[in-house]
């Protein structure tokens, strides 16, 4: 190698500090040695960012299996409780279904016969108006018959009346007859022999007299107990008519009830009828019923097959966890050894990749916040990195070390802080397992209270890291 003295102690100086520096021609070697470590350093830088990168989604994603296998997991067993308790539940409601069935068939046999019953009483009742109107019409007949009997008797009475005027008028005449018969034979008495034959005919008239009277008499006792026996069948004519009526207004009120009544069992039918069609409709669906449950039951046993699969997939992804926490953990080293290897001028990282790691931990950062915050809010788990030494900024932290003095006090100062705010999120987590959603919002706010002193912290060190920038000064050089 031939280097010429001039530009050597400054091109000496750019290569063992791996600076930028003026290529000068005489010092080509030179020259291609420093382009060479300048290009390896760039290849490192890229190699640690994409380590880094790498290792922070291995850390959510061994969170995110981890969270996705436990929830599986309590999935399956929650899934497990709720298919045995439905399948006790379709066994015991498909027996049920079927004893009920039973006594819905039962129950509409019933029916149908209380159906055909009510057909038959209605017959009856049908069968009892109509001998109820033949009894009306017979009373109606009877008591109008009752009544021209009573128009006969009073006539009949008038009659016996008449005769009695009569008999009195011939008892009167027998009377009078008898008196001139009597006058007549006393003067055929004082006429002597010539007056015997005179006295002969009186006397015969006063004997036709004497009968007269006689059969007379025994006529107005006849007619006195014809009269007697007219008027007592009169006033039992009068009596009939009166019950008669009575009996023919029970009959109409019966017939009314009855009228009522065949309504009401009209109605009772048309009820019982319906209910007939609906009991053999809720039987029917009975039956529809229990087969559905018998099939919800064939349904949970292959559902259980399924679980047992999904408890199966669930174990494959818990055992993913491990090989996959070997991987981080290995990540994790390297980064550790590349945090180590930066110390030296020939790996050491630029400004940029700082700045660029500290952005994105603040965007992590307050994606976690917002997670929380979302926490808070619905009482809902969420996955949520707990572990401050796995999150962004935890692997980037524990790795790397910047070595300027006004960086450093910064930087040793946000571990503690960091640590309390990430107990925030073990505090949530434990606050909603057991219920204590009174606490969820006083915890955020703390966590938000710690957060604002982080973010001015991240501030602090990317605002001086840009000044150290702009005056050519590297984080991780002393």
């Amino acid at each position: 190698m031939k280097i010429r003295k001039k530009g050597y102690d400054t091109a000496l100086n750019s290569v063992s500090r791996l600076v930028e520096m003026e290529y000068i021609p005489q010092n080509q070697e030179l020259n291609d040695i420093h382009r060479r470590l300048m290009a390896g350093r760039r290849e490192f830088e890229q190699a640690a960012t994409k380590t880094m990168d790498a290792v922070i989604h291995m850390s959510a994603m061994d969170l995110t299996l981890e969270a996705n296998a436990a929830s599986i997991e309590q999935i399956n067993t929650s899934m497990g409780m709720a298919v045995d308790s439905i399948s006790r539940s379709a066994a015991s409601t498909a027996k049920e279904a079927s004893e009920v069935s039973k006594a819905h068939e039962n129950l509409t046999s019933t029916i149908i016969e209380v159906s055909d019953e009510s057909g038959r009483i209605m017959e009856d009742i049908r069968s009892c108006e109509h001998e109820l109107t033949s009894v009306t019409e017979l009373s109606s007949s009877a008591i109008a018959t009752a009544q021209g009997m009573k128009e006969d008797i009073g006539g009949l009475i008038g009659t016996v009346r008449d005769m009695t005027d009569a008999i009195a008028a011939i008892n009167a005449i027998s009377a009078q007859t008898n008196l001139l018969a009597l006058n007549a034979s006393i003067e055929a008495a004082r006429a002597g022999e010539a007056g015997r034959g005179f006295s002969v005919v009186a006397e015969e008239i006063r004997s036709l007299a004497e009968e007269a009277k006689a059969l007379t008499g025994r006529m107005g006792a006849f007619v006195a107990n014809i009269q007697e026996a007219s008027r007592k069948s009169s006033e039992s004519v009068d009596t009939t008519v009166a019950e008669l009526e009575h009996i023919n207004e029970n009959i109409q009120t019966v017939w009314k009830i009855t009228g009522q009544n065949r309504k009401g069992v009209d109605h009772i039918a048309d009820s019982v009828a319906s209910l007939a069609a609906v009991s053999e409709e809720i039987s029917s669906s009975m039956h529809e019923m229990d087969n559905q449950m018998q099939h919800i039951n064939e349904e949970c046993l292959t559902l259980r097959g399924g679980m047992d699969s999904l408890a199966a997939s669930s174990s494959s992804i818990a055992d993913l966890v491990t090989p996959s926490k070997t991987i981080e953990k290995h990540l994790e080293e390297s980064t550790q050894i590349m945090g180590s290897m930066v110390q030296d001028a020939f790996y050491m990282l630029d400004n940029q990749i700082l700045l660029n790691c500290l952005n994105s931990a603040v965007d992590a950062h307050r994606n976690w916040l917002n997670t929380l915050k979302e926490m808070a809010q619905t009482g809902t788990l969420k996955v949520l990195q707990t572990d401050c030494t796995k999150c962004g900024l935890g692997h980037f932290y524990y790795a790397f070390k910047p070595a300027n003095p006004q960086i450093t006090d910064i930087w040793n100062g946000l571990e503690a802080k960091h640590k309390t705010f990430h107990a925030f999120g073990t505090e949530m987590i434990r606050a909603i397992q057991n219920g204590h959603s009174s606490e969820l919002k006083h915890i955020y706010q703390k966590a938000e209270e710690c957060s604002m002193g982080l973010i001015a912290d991240f501030q602090s060190i990317i605002s001086t890291i840009e000044a150290l920038s702009k005056g050519g000064v590297r984080v991780f050089e002393r």
